[in-house]
């Protein structure tokens, strides 16, 4: 007999049983009642010896719940626990265990006569989840208008707090400047121990020798980089080599060429990039040491911007077999602020779905000090404009906050952390001169990224930070002293109790088995003119900002910033 979701029934005589099915991130056998999250939509039958059957589909807290009844009889009950489809493409039973506060198998045994309850808790997971304690983040170096860092990509334990060189050890060095050039995206490949890392295009710093549509591999335990295959089509503008401090011809490219995000498949078959030039998502086959050349090629639509040359898609994650692409309306056809929104896209191999589309237009905190003008506190429509380029000064510094949605993460619970970049911080940095002709006046910028939540809703979809369910942990108090209509899930991105409001750089990462978000930071401890990573409670928001020893790690000094 069927039953509703959530629900069944068995003999009248008989106790509650309550069946439970959690999403485990350890493969223990262990439950972890502070990680493990409640898993809808499995399947529960329990049946007598008699061949009576009910069953029962997990609801939003995970259980399925038997009242007395009398369609089972005896009292002495199997129960079968199944995955059911679309979740069986990327779920499967979580290792069971005998051991205190155990996961019970798929299929169990209860008793439930005379009245007694009994309840089961079992598990699902996704190896892909999965991680090792010995993890490490590993994190691009962009250098700045001076070229003065020759790191390229580095890899740091999970524990590093504090600021390097001093109290915390500095990062391995896996490749260099000299390497890879300029870079951005990474894609982790477990299969292979190998790291895929995207060229990218930023004002004043070069790609490397694989040119601006380079992606390139690098073993994780050390050795040198290998050009891995080139995404067709990705530039058309070259950089002024000859005068780099100025690179005046690159303007307008930052955001709008090379290559955007990456990501592998769960399997490992399959490595994607987003071609900034022509907004495709660009496929190749990840079994081998190179590709020669895409196995496929598909455009990433246009969710209805303003015009069809606004839409910037640019972030990449695979999460649960899905591949998620995460773009902005940039509004750079209307200049109008009303016209920004991001979107991010679930793609199953032959469609795009919308699975967010919210616009980018309430306030933020200031990118520097007490400037509240608009152009500080807000997005901006994208603009490179030669013409209006002095109103992007606010003082002694250029502040033009430009959203890309760079990168993105799932939570435990599937919801959404979004990275944000600054855009026109790739156009300005730190120190190059003026790209105007005649003008040779060193210029530098200030960053205001974000780092965002949508929170998944347990019926499906997202709802964006501060709406629903979603939580605001903004106040003054947690925020840097910012205004108190300022909405944040993660409100510790600031430096200096407010000097800099939004310090997030765009890249964030997160694995399962920790509490923490890592996010790429300007000023993530307390010396300015820096960069590394800040780190945030996925339950909470607080971040570097709150408490910057614990909360940051600093390993781009001020001189190798400049």
């Amino acid at each position: 007999m069927g039953a509703t979701a959530g629900t069944a029934s068995a003999t009248t005589g008989d106790g509650t049983l309550t069946v439970q099915v959690l999403r485990d991130f350890f493969g223990t056998g262990i439950i972890n009642t502070t990680m493990d999250v409640p898993q809808r939509g499995m399947k529960v039958a329990v049946s007598d010896s008699e061949g009576h059957r009910v069953t029962g589909t997990t609801d939003s807290t995970g259980k399925v719940v038997v009242e007395p009844s009398n369609d089972l009889t005896g009292g002495q009950y199997r129960v079968d626990v199944t995955v059911p489809a679309p979740y069986n493409k990327y779920l499967q039973a979580a290792p069971a265990s005998t051991a205190e506060n155990h996961f019970d198998s798929f299929t169990t045994f209860v008793n439930v006569s005379d009245g007694k309850d009994d309840s089961v808790i079992t598990g699902v997971w996704n190896p892909a989840d999965y991680a090792l304690p010995e993890t490490r983040y590993f994190v691009p170096i962009q250098n700045g208008a001076g070229g003065n860092d020759t790191r390229a990509l580095v890899a740091f334990g999970t524990d590093k707090r504090g600021t390097c060189p001093g109290d915390a050890d500095c990062p391995t060095v896996l490749n260099t400047q000299d390497q890879v050039g300029t870079t951005f995206a990474l894609a982790y490949d477990k299969y292979k121990k190998r790291m895929f890392q995207g060229a990218f295009a930023r004002r004043y710093t070069p790609y490397g020798p694989g040119g601006g549509d380079a992606i390139y591999t690098t073993p994780t335990s050390g050795g040198a980089p290998t050009l891995f295959a080139k995404v067709p089509g990705a530039t058309e503008t070259s950089h002024d080599t000859s005068n780099l401090i100025k690179d005046a011809g690159f303007t307008d490219a930052p955001g709008k060429e090379s290559i955007g995000g990456l990501a592998l498949s769960e399997d490992g078959s399959t490595l994607y990039a987003v071609n900034l030039l022509t907004r495709r998502l660009v496929s190749f086959d990840a079994t081998g040491a190179t590709a020669s050349a895409p196995k496929a090629t598909v455009r990433i639509p246009d969710p209805g911007c303003a015009s069809s040359g606004d839409w910037r898609p640019f972030g990449l994650q695979v999460h649960d077999n899905k591949l998620y692409v995460g773009g902005v309306c940039s509004a750079e056809s209307t200049q109008k602020r009303e016209d920004l929104k991001a979107v991010v896209y679930a793609y199953d191999g032959e469609r795009f779905d919308t699975v967010l589309d919210h616009p980018l237009t309430a306030k933020r905190g200031s990118v520097f000090g007490s400037n509240d003008n608009d152009q500080a506190t807000h997005w901006n429509p994208w603009n490179t404009s030669l013409a209006t380029w002095d109103e992007r000064k606010v003082g002694n510094v250029f502040i033009d906050p430009q959203p890309e949605l760079a990168s993105l993460a799932f939570t435990r619970d599937g919801s959404m952390i979004l990275g944000f970049r600054d855009r026109f911080m790739d156009v300005v940095a730190w120190g190059g001169l003026d790209p105007r002709q005649g003008d040779d006046t060193p210029e530098s910028g200030m960053a205001g990224g974000d780092i965002t939540m949508a929170c998944a809703n347990p019926t499906g979809g997202y709802s964006w930070e501060g709406t629903g369910d979603c939580p605001n942990h903004a106040s003054p108090a947690t925020g840097g002293t910012q205004d108190a209509g300022v909405v944040e899930y993660f409100p510790g991105d600031y430096f200096g109790n407010g000097v800099h409001a939004e310090t997030a750089l765009g890249s964030v990462a997160y694995i399962p088995q920790q509490q923490w978000v890592i996010s790429t930071e300007f000023d993530p401890v307390v010396n300015v003119a820096t960069s590394g990573t800040g780190y945030y409670d996925v339950t909470t928001g607080q971040g570097p900002g709150n408490a910057p020893t614990k909360n940051g790690y600093q390993f781009v000094s001020q001189a190798q910033s400049a």
